[in-house]
């Protein structure tokens, strides 16, 4: 039996535009179309419900915002992601669209080939979250077990213990992320590199518009509180959380928690980071020298070449000299006297080399 395809939602004024996403995504899903918000909201709500509304945020009377916002405050469609299409691509309408509940963003004129990918990419976020669902219950129960019986300073202690068996900057993400679990707080934490950034969040469920936030958001203030979210940004490491506790109390004590733990984790960053730049640096030193290695040997092997080559026509010239054969032997034997003086200082070459490489294999060794 054929698997059902997801269903999409297109929500725009122009009748045109819906045309144009239509024929990109038919083939993959079942479309479904609203020419304005209120109409939106209509559809959203029937079965069989849309997995996913393309939601265009400039429209007469509700606009896409509003849209989302009263989606969001229906638990009828409240779990349904949200993509904005939108005209801008500043901070400013990104925010926007992730205070009204949405999920991620396209920018207009849409490529064929991102919308697909965005699509794809909420779609399995999506499944995920559902085939996790009763499972995630079972979790938050443990996790609050385990926080009342060890205490929240615990929790922090228990995180810095752990942190000395990280070796990567994706391990220590994801263990960042699973002790602000442990606090029943759904977060998300970004860790940025010269390699590149690593994004990781609460049930691996990733959100395009949270890591362009945190990405954007990185040099601002040490700690962003709005609503019911907060960005903590301690160096190249920014943690999200989106469920802020009601109790201030509560949550005041969590902060500085948080804080303690942040400052712990950007340590454990600094020496990971140190600890790549140094492997690396001694893995470049280390193909060096095997590199000076074989020049050293060729050049070994080109002067005996040389050198042989020189005492054959040594040799052959002895004739129209008019040597004794003394003198050819004497002349023969400070030749090759100082051949074999040239060839022991290659040869020491090949000590020094070898004294440096075992050098460079035992730090490499460390840790």
């Amino acid at each position: 039996m054929e698997a059902e395809k997801p269903r999409v939602l297109i929500v725009d004024d122009s009748r045109g535009d819906i045309r144009i996403v239509n024929e990109i995504l038919k083939e993959n899903y079942t479309i479904v179309a609203a020419t304005s918000g209120e109409q939106a909201l209509e559809l959203a709500a029937q079965e069989p419900k849309p997995q996913v509304i393309l939601m265009d945020v400039e429209m007469p009377g509700l606009n896409g915002y509003e849209t989302c916002e009263k989606l969001k405050e229906n638990r009828q469609t409240s779990d349904i992601d949200v993509i904005f299409v939108s005209a801008h691509d500043t901070v400013d309408e990104i925010v926007a669209g992730y205070d009204a509940g949405g999920t991620d963003y396209l920018t207009k004129p849409i490529e064929p080939l991102e919308l697909k990918r965005k699509l794809s990419v909420t779609v399995n976020n999506r499944q995920y979250r559902t085939a996790i669902s009763s499972q995630k219950l079972d979790v938050e129960k443990v996790a609050m077990t385990a926080l009342t019986s060890a205490g929240e300073q615990g929790v922090v202690i228990e995180f810095l213990r752990q942190s000395f068996k990280a070796d990567s900057l994706a391990g220590l993400a994801e263990l960042i992320v699973t002790t602000v679990d442990k606090y029943d707080l759904n977060n998300s934490v970004q860790i940025r590199s010269m390699s590149g950034i690593i994004d990781h969040a609460s049930n691996n469920s990733l959100v395009p518009l949270e890591q362009e936030l945190l990405l954007r958001l990185k040099d601002h203030s040490r700690v962003i509180e709005k609503g019911h979210r907060a960005i903590f940004n301690f160096g190249d490491i920014s943690l999200l959380i989106k469920n802020l506790p009601t109790d201030g109390e509560k949550w005041g004590r969590l902060r500085d928690h948080l804080a303690l733990l942040l400052e712990g984790a950007s340590a454990k960053y600094q020496q990971i980071v140190d600890a790549e730049r140094v492997s690396s640096m001694l893995k470049s030193a280390n193909k060096a020298l095997e590199a000076i290695d074989e020049m050293q040997r060729t050049h070994k092997e080109e002067s005996q070449h040389i050198a042989d080559t020189m005492l054959i026509k040594v040799e052959g010239s002895f004739s129209s000299l008019g040597l004794t054969d003394e003198q050819e032997e004497l002349l023969l034997g400070m030749i090759q006297e100082g051949v074999n003086e040239s060839l022991t200082h290659i040869e020491k070459g090949f000590e020094i080399d070898n004294a440096v490489k075992k050098i460079i294999s035992q730090l490499m060794s460390i840790g």
